[in-house]
């Protein structure tokens, strides 16, 4: 009799559920927040790329053509083969007085993670 039973034993108990539901919660409650600043690093280093591509290329504007003023229209499908798309919405522009540089804005959709309206390089990023 004692074989027939253990051997209808089926499934998990309550306490082996729970063990289980507990090492998820541990295992989220570690990951979310490593996500997270995985992905703030991950959109704030974009930045930083897309403003020395911009610079870059106005540094090579501004040999071929000193007295030319960079904008997007005549640095883009020249010195750049598009213009940068930030994350989340953040735009790219080129500043009006010399001497020029990129400047990235805040877009609609951005986040905490980008601190201040307006960055350019070199970028300190609050925390």
């Amino acid at each position: 009799m004692l074989k027939s039973f253990m051997k209808s034993r089926k499934g998990f108990t309550l306490v082996e559920l729970m063990v289980v539901v507990v090492i998820i919660g541990i295992l989220t409650a570690i990951a979310v927040p490593v996500y997270n600043s995985v992905t703030t690093n991950a959109h704030r280093r974009a930045v930083e790329a897309n403003l020395r591509t911009i610079d870059s290329a106005i540094v090579q504007l501004s040999v071929e053509k000193p007295e030319g003023k960079p904008t997007k229209e005549n640095l883009e499908h020249t010195y750049l083969v598009s213009w940068p798309q930030g994350p989340d919405g953040v735009t790219y522009s080129v500043s009006d007085d010399a001497p020029y540089k990129a400047i990235a804005t805040r877009g609609e959709n951005t986040g905490s993670w980008f601190t201040g309206d307006n960055i350019s390089l070199p970028v300190t990023w609050e925390n």
